[in-house]
């Protein structure tokens, strides 16, 4: 290599859950990212890491030097093994590349063979951009469906709330706290202090407001501010609970 080669940085990514369904490493990437420079002749200025931090966002320690060092050109071109290593943002993605042209920075990827110094090379990166938001899209969904489908069937989606436990996946009463729950409700309708309840049933204040306002224990689910009838046990009646919460429509 000479002093006239390009001078590369290369950035790596990686979040904690990829790594663990996907086995994508650090090592890995830059190993191959390393290949593709020798490959080339190109030096390498520095590589960024950036360990157990989301695409999603483009507050991460590694990138946040990476861009100092952009402004300061330290570098001519950024390396990534895979678009979606930076960023799976379309609008981030093309803010940065514009940015990094105007630094006279080119971006390439190692596997999708991104050139963005010629213009076919720019267009084929926001097309790429646009399948990779697509897909975050559609996970986004299966997600959603997922959600949707365990409330049609109602299962609860959080933890489970004071007096229930989880057996096989179901709520179901806890052996001693649920029958704990109608007298905090009695309790608290007969018009005694919530400073008194806690302290009788050793309850945080917050978890005291949550037991209040859950209507997990009518049976319903809560889910996207709308009530679902649930597929567990109601541990006080609807009357008792509405004398609770009288502005719950």
């Amino acid at each position: 290599m000479t002093s006239s080669d390009p001078t590369a940085a290369i950035y790596v990514r990686v979040s904690t859950e990829e790594q663990a369904k996907e086995g994508i490493s650090l090592d890995a990437q830059i190993d191959r990212c390393k290949a593709f420079c020798k490959a080339r002749g190109w030096n390498i200025y520095n590589i960024y890491t950036d360990g157990g931090y989301s695409a999603g966002t483009l507050n991460r320690p590694a990138l946040k030097a990476l861009f100092n060092d952009v402004q300061a050109k330290k570098f001519s071109v950024l390396l990534v093994y895979k678009i979606d290593r930076f960023s799976r943002k379309l609008k981030d993605l093309i803010s940065v590349l514009e940015d990094l042209k105007t630094k006279g920075v080119n971006f390439t990827s190692v596997t999708e063979h991104i050139d963005t110094t010629t213009a076919m090379g720019e267009a084929f990166f926001q097309i790429i951009g646009v399948f990779a938001q697509l897909e975050r899209g559609m996970v986004k969904e299966r997600v959603e469906l997922a959600f949707d489908k365990k409330i049609s069937s109602g299962e609860v989606l959080n933890r489970a709330p004071y007096g229930y436990t989880y057996k096989n996946n179901r709520l179901v009463p806890h052996p001693t706290d649920s029958t704990k729950v109608a007298t905090i409700y009695e309790m608290h309708t007969a018009g005694i202090s919530y400073k008194e309840i806690c302290h009788k049933f050793n309850l945080p204040v917050s978890t005291f407001y949550e037991i209040i306002k859950n209507p997990t224990y009518i049976g319903q689910v809560q889910y996207r501010g709308k009530l679902y009838k649930g597929s567990h046990k109601p541990l006080i009646s609807e009357e008792l609970y509405f004398k609770n919460n009288p502005s719950t429509p």
